[in-house]
């Protein structure tokens, strides 16, 4: 039954849209009509648009917030280099040196950094800093004549005849600072550093370095940051020198350095948003020039020589190196080469050096700036230094005892005393060290075009060294 009424439903339904349909052909469109009825207040769709386009053009939009300078891009390096003489490499195992332990846990050391000849303070920091040997860089000892004269630990930027890496840097728009590294002082030029010193006080600690140095760096207001901050500590080097290598003052100032590097790093972590751009890291390289060997003897060379031969000679000495300049030789060639046959003889008798010509020199040490070295260059014997001293009474001094007290010596070849080989370390914050682990062998002269790697960019055009492996 509902099945019937449900159909029956449907076919009326059909019936009558039929018959609107015929209705609609049958008369046309026109009888039918829309209309709309408006609303108070209402617009055409026409009015709408135009009030909204004069809405737009009368409202304040708010000014988007604008920089207040031009940023410098982030995700870059700054590199801090601090050296510390004579850093041997036992002192961090032999003093309490919680630091260094972190340091060197979290970042890459090296045991072996190999210093180029001569193991000497003034050359050593030069070849760390151009990237090339004494031959290239000019720099041939702490103490040295050029045009006849004697420079002694010289601090004039001048005499330097290879480009160090803080010109590098500047000439390649990064910025500098660079504190006591020797021949960094009395710069010129369009390349000098950003800031740098004009003498060297060596009576300062390295607290009071240190002090000196976070001072300049914390007043750098320019928009564009430092990238290269470079400095020496001197305590370790100090106390060796004054105490020797093993003595236990020099182990307490290893301790004491320790402490004060853990403050100064402190404060750097504290300061550093405001020393660098967000995403910045800091790259921290402690090198040394070479490590200590002990003090035995001293030769005091114009004792040994004699008066005959000191009429001739002039001496200039530097630890384990000394260079002899001839004067006043005899005229004639044959007077000469008697005179010079003589006077090599007599150098050779000598057990406690080995003696060379400009010519002579080994090949492998580079050393050969012609104008700036001996006649003769006399290299000491491992234990061995040399003195002009004299005690209080005007006699020549031999004992370190007596005299300038030295117990520590530098200058040795490495081949000859390993003791001059050194510690490195690179670690870094606030993104970590750009190298972990055992460094192996390093060469003093790969420091040069790693610190332009870290950089980004190009090393001097004589520094020919492999960078290390850093990211």
């Amino acid at each position: 039954m509902f099945r019937s009424l449900g159909s029956s439903l449907i076919s009326l339904f059909i019936v009558l849209l039929s018959g609107l349909l015929l209705l609609f052909i049958w008369t046309g469109s026109d009888s039918i009509t829309f209309q709309r009825n408006g609303m108070e207040g209402d617009r055409t769709l026409a009015d709408f648009a135009d009030a909204q386009r004069k809405e737009s053009m009368t409202k304040e939009v708010p000014d988007e917030p604008m920089p207040d300078k031009p940023v410098e891009a982030s995700n870059v390096n700054t590199v801090l280099w601090l050296s510390i003489p004579g850093f041997r490499t036992d002192y961090v195992k032999k003093a309490d040196s919680p630091f260094f332990d972190k340091i060197i846990g979290e970042g890459a050391e090296t045991k072996k950094l190999k210093p180029m000849f001569p193991c000497l303070t003034y050359p050593s920091h030069v070849t760390l800093a151009t990237g090339v040997p004494v031959e290239k860089h000019g720099i041939p000892a702490d103490n040295f004549r050029k045009d006849g004269e004697t420079v002694n630990e010289p601090t004039d930027a001048s005499l330097l005849t290879a480009e160090p890496i803080w010109v590098t840097a500047v000439r390649q728009d990064r910025r500098v600072i660079v504190h006591d590294w020797p021949l960094s002082q009395n710069q010129s030029g369009d390349n000098a550093a950003t800031h740098f010193l004009t003498d060297y006080d060596a009576k300062l600690t390295d607290q009071q370095r240190l002090d000196k140095l976070m001072e300049v760096w914390s007043a750098d207001k320019d928009e564009k940051k430092v990238r290269l901050v470079m400095a020496r500590l001197n305590s370790i080097n100090d106390a060796g020198h004054q105490f020797g290598p093993r003595a236990e003052e020099t182990i307490t100032a290893m301790t004491a350095l320790d402490k004060t590097l853990e403050g100064f790093f402190n404060q750097l972590q504290e300061k550093w948003k405001d020393l660098s751009n967000p995403g910045d890291n800091l790259v921290v390289l402690i090198t040394t020039d070479h490590g200590m060997a002990e003090l035995q003897k001293n030769i005091n060379l114009p004792q040994l020589m004699g008066e005959t031969m000191n009429k001739r000679a002039d001496y200039v000495v530097n630890e384990a190196v000394a260079h002899v300049y001839f004067k006043d030789l005899p005229e004639g060639e044959a007077q000469k080469k008697k005179f010079f046959d003589a006077f090599d003889r007599e150098l050779k008798s000598k057990i406690f050096w080995r003696s060379y010509s400009k010519e002579k020199l080994p090949p492998e040490w580079k050393f050969n700036a012609a104008d700036r070295i001996g006649d003769r260059i006399l290299v000491a014997k491992s234990g061995f230094a040399f003195t002009e001293a004299k005690s209080d009474d005007g006699e020549p001094v031999f004992e370190p005892s007596s005299g300038p007290g030295l117990f520590g010596s530098w200058g040795y070849p490495v081949e000859d005393s390993s003791r001059m080989n050194g510690q490195g370390i690179i670690w870094g914050f606030p993104n970590g060290s750009p190298a972990s682990g055992d460094l192996g062998e390093i060469s003093s002269l790969q420091f040069h075009p790693t610190v332009c790697k870290l950089l980004g960019i190009e090393p001097a055009k004589d520094a020919k060294g492999e960078a290390l492996s850093v990211k």
